[in-house]
């Protein structure tokens, strides 16, 4: 007769009654087998979660007992450095590349698309990546991964694939997302996140990965939770409502961790809890679209719709990177430039600084461009084409801004297996996070510029 196997709740600073009921809700727990010996690494990125929230979590007010237990119990960052620009997509790619925007080619959330041509589409598609990523590398040493909801994986070589997409918001939707995930894979998801709130949103990824983890066994698993980046633009950085979110996301976290710990693996696991960037208030959007039309370097028609160009910006909202239609139109992007320097003249424009080709080339960013520019503390950059120049935020929080202001540091917490704990871990950088993670699986990622991060070990 097997004997019953007692789980120490009080090392995940969660209630037993919390556990009894999350486990309750996810249905039954497929044992991933008491004997497992096999290394797992999950590495779950909170969207938008600043060190702050678990670096000073009392002074916050905030609840978040599992990661509060990871951070005591493992090694923290009080700040990774992110990628300009310090933005979703080209953050979570660097993550799992090892190198900047400039090398990867996700220089930006989406593509420049002045006629709408993607209708608002994003950098969805793994194809867009171009050097060799982590799962690449864990294929080679022969090891299986897995993500859930992971920026730029559509069509990814990944073994159990989520990918993230356009919302779910129609059954067409859904049938999309049926199509591009592992084939059947969706459709079990679906089944088990009945009652979870909408399709991809971040408690239905949470039971997502947790079946894969059961059923799968990846040595690998990326989840994305993006709830808290949603709230903080709708309400900023540090408010009730975003640390209630985080709050829950914590319990999401906590779900995990107990599912691992009845199947069996917690010794074997180690964690990398991220984000892809940090938070600005913002109250006043600058349109720099207006002043380009105005110079005749973007053309619309009555309604404001663009009918032509020759200079258009990737905008970030804290940053944002100007390029020429016609790359030998050094015209064009010289009146831009003069344009653009005359407007940060006048601190009321909110442009903090303007980067040359040069500046970005060494900050690894936007390698077509001719010229950056970088919000100011509480200004963001906004689309509008035609009306005022300057106007009032429609949202309260932004990121996109430099990687170098504080507030906009990213988060990593790294906790069991192979971790050594430590009392604070600096001088990380996001893209550190990549080949930490295959140093933990005894993996190497070639030509990358990230380096495996102290206190971590493959035994």
């Amino acid at each position: 007769m097997t004997p019953t196997r007692w789980i120490d709740l009080s090392s995940f600073g969660i209630r037993p009654l919390a556990v009894a009921l999350t486990l309750l809700s996810i249905g039954p727990v497929r044992s991933l087998s008491a004997q497992a010996s096999a290394r797992q690494v999950i590495v779950i990125s909170v969207d938008g979660m600043t060190p702050a929230e678990y670096e000073q979590t009392a002074a916050h007010g905030l609840k978040i007992p599992t990661l509060t237990a990871m951070r005591t119990g493992g090694c923290a960052s009080p700040g990774v450095v992110p990628v300009l620009p310090a933005s979703t997509y080209p953050n979570h790619t660097a993550m799992i590349t090892g190198v900047p925007p400039a090398i990867h080619g996700v220089v930006s959330n989406t593509p420049i698309d002045p006629f709408n041509l993607e209708n608002g589409g994003w950098y969805y598609f793994a194809d867009k990546i171009q050097v060799p990523t982590l799962w690449q590398a864990l294929h080679k040493a022969g090891m299986k991964s897995a993500a859930v909801s992971w920026p730029v994986t559509v069509g990814a070589d990944i073994d159990y694939l989520l990918p993230e997409f356009r919302p779910v918001r129609t059954e067409e939707d859904a049938a999309l997302l049926r199509a591009i995930s592992t084939p059947g894979l969706f459709h079990e998801a679906e089944e088990i996140g009945k009652g979870k709130g909408r399709k991809m949103g971040d408690a239905w990824r949470t039971a997502a990965a947790i079946d894969i983890l059961q059923t799968r066994k990846p040595r690998l698993l990326l989840l994305h939770l993006s709830d808290l980046d949603e709230v903080q633009h709708k309400y900023g950085p540090h408010t009730a409502e975003t640390h209630a979110v985080l709050e829950t996301i914590d319990g999401e976290i906590g779900q995990i961790r107990a599912a691992v710990e009845a199947g069996g693996n917690a010794r074997n696991t180690s964690w990398l809890i991220v984000s892809d960037h940090g938070f600005l208030a913002v109250l006043k959007t600058m349109n720099p679209m207006v002043a380009l039309r105005e110079a005749g370097l973007i053309t619309t028609d009555a309604s404001g719709k663009v009918t032509a160009w020759k200079v258009y910006p990737r905008n970030l909202t804290g940053s944002l990177f100007l390029e020429t239609k016609d790359k030998s139109d050094t015209e064009s992007a010289a009146k831009a430039t003069a344009l653009m320097q005359e407007l940060a003249k006048d601190p009321a424009n909110g442009i903090a600084k303007i980067d040359t080709p040069a500046d970005l080339k060494a900050q690894g960013a936007a390698p077509d461009a001719f010229l950056g520019l970088e919000a100011a503390p509480g200004f963001g950059f906004g689309n509008g084409i035609t009306g005022a120049l300057r106007t009032e935020s429609t949202q309260k929080g932004a990121h996109g801004y430099s990687p170098l202001l504080p507030e906009l540091h990213s988060s990593l917490i790294l906790f069991g297996a192979g971790i050594a704990p430590c009392a604070s871990l600096p001088d990380a950088r996001i893209i550190d996070i990549g080949p930490t993670a295959a140093a933990l699986l005894g993996v190497t990622m070639p030509n990358v510029q990230g380096v495996v991060l102290d206190h971590v070990s493959s035994r």
